[in-house]
């Protein structure tokens, strides 16, 4: 099943048993096999009605929207089909119970720590800074390296250039209605930046290997954590230190001094805004295909307008789909400057770069690796599913939950 993505203004309808999507302007028709659907995103203006809702429910597509400049705004999501009271149950209690809480939130950390780990490794070792990776014996789950053959990765990178910092600022005060905009986009990152003289404009940069030892540093620390909001806090600064490994890794003259919401102030920050949207609704819809409940979460805070568990999950693939997939466009210089646009204050993707860096994510998502457990190849987006499978078991009481961890 694939993901179709509207970003030109159109008509999406329903006729009989088939989606349409009508050009406004030309009437012309192109249908898309439903059953060949998984889920929708609307980028352009698309007209619609109750009656194709009524159809994407009965087939069980979730639709998402975004405004005009890539935003996530929200999502069309069916009636949940594999309803399990015992599980709500469970999932409940187990956010209740603060040891239990604490238990799953710091294995989200360990392994968005991990993730970040292993891209900082990978670049530093194609960078001379590496003679080998670090030996990953835990990785899904626990066989020696050398007994599974490593997935392919991207062709080796041009050289990275120092990048320009940008001058410190300030970020504005964040509206009410930004607070979902602000947790997919990294709101544990942009709550450690508060203090931090390591952002500062004239700090020397660290380099890769002095970054990847200040972040296995902050990951010991997560054993020792006594509440989620340490946990969230130590999160927060080993991305901050990651975001730092970017001027070594990234190619082509490209700024990148901090991460920066509402709005994006450079073509990478839009890059990453628009590419965990993305990741964020991709979550979300592998959550819909199982029982568990999305608003029920243990890292990030559940609240209203948002599906928190989607944020925990998430944290785990950005830089192993996201921020890989961005790495490779701009290094191959398939993503150029003309690609963005400065509007608003603000740095924004053009259709024509929506369409390179959704094609990147949809390649990302559904390129394969040999999974150490199953023994057979399963894809990056199918990944995210059995992380949801893990933790229903770990909920249920049936084993423990081990997040996903790279091991290449």
């Amino acid at each position: 099943m694939k993901n179709y993505y509207l970003l030109s203004n159109c008509r999406l309808r329903r006729k009989d048993n088939t989606l349409y999507v009508e050009n406004i302007t030309s009437g012309e028709r192109k249908p898309i096999p439903v059953e060949d659907v998984e889920s929708l995103y609307l980028y352009g203006e698309v007209d619609l009605n109750t009656k194709l809702l009524n159809f994407l429910t009965q087939k069980r597509i979730p639709l998402h929207v975004f405004n005009y400049y890539g935003f996530y705004s929200g999502s069309y999501y069916p009636r949940e089909y594999l309803h399990s009271g015992f599980l709500v149950v469970h999932q409940v209690s187990h956010y209740i119970d603060t040891a239990q809480r604490m238990a799953l939130a710091q294995e989200f950390v360990r392994a968005s720590g991990h993730s970040l780990l292993r891209n900082v490794s990978y670049y530093s070792r194609r960078r001379g800074g590496l003679e080998t990776a670090p030996e990953e014996t835990g990785g899904e789950i626990g066989l020696p390296l050398n007994d599974l053959h490593e997935p392919p990765d991207e062709p080796p990178d041009e050289s990275a250039e120092p990048l320009t910092p940008l001058p410190d600022r300030t970020e504005p005060a964040m509206p009410a209605d930004a607070e979902l905009e602000a947790d997919i986009d990294g709101g544990l990152y942009a709550a450690s930046l508060m203090d931090d003289e390591s952002t500062a404009p004239d700090a020397i940069p660290p380099g890769l290997n002095e970054l990847r030892a200040t972040i296995e540093s902050l990951a010991r620390q997560i054993e020792t954590s006594r509440d989620v909001n340490a946990l969230r806090g130590i999160e927060g600064k080993m991305r901050e230190r990651y975001y730092q490994s970017w001027r070594h890794i990234v190619s082509g003259g490209w700024v990148f001094e901090r991460r920066v919401r509402r709005p994006p102030d450079n073509e990478i920050n839009a890059l990453i805004s628009f590419g965990n949207s993305v990741l964020y609704t991709a979550c979300l819809g592998e959550i819909y295909r199982t029982q568990l409940t999305p608003t029920i979460a243990y890292l990030h805070e559940p609240g209203t307008r948002r599906h928190s568990l989607a944020l925990d999950i998430s944290e785990i693939f950005k830089p192993l789909i996201v921020d890989r997939a961005i790495f490779r466009l701009l290094n191959t210089k398939q993503l150029l400057p003309e690609h963005f646009s400065k509007d608003l204050g603000g740095c924004y993707l053009v259709d024509a770069g929506k369409k390179l860096f959704l094609a990147a994510l949809e390649e990302r998502f559904s390129s394969t690796i040999l999974h150490r457990r199953l023994g057979r190849h399963v894809s990056y987006r199918h990944l995210i599913r059995l992380e949801c499978y893990k933790l229903i078991r770990h909920l249920t009481g049936v084993e423990p939950y081990h997040a996903f961890r790279a091991w290449w």
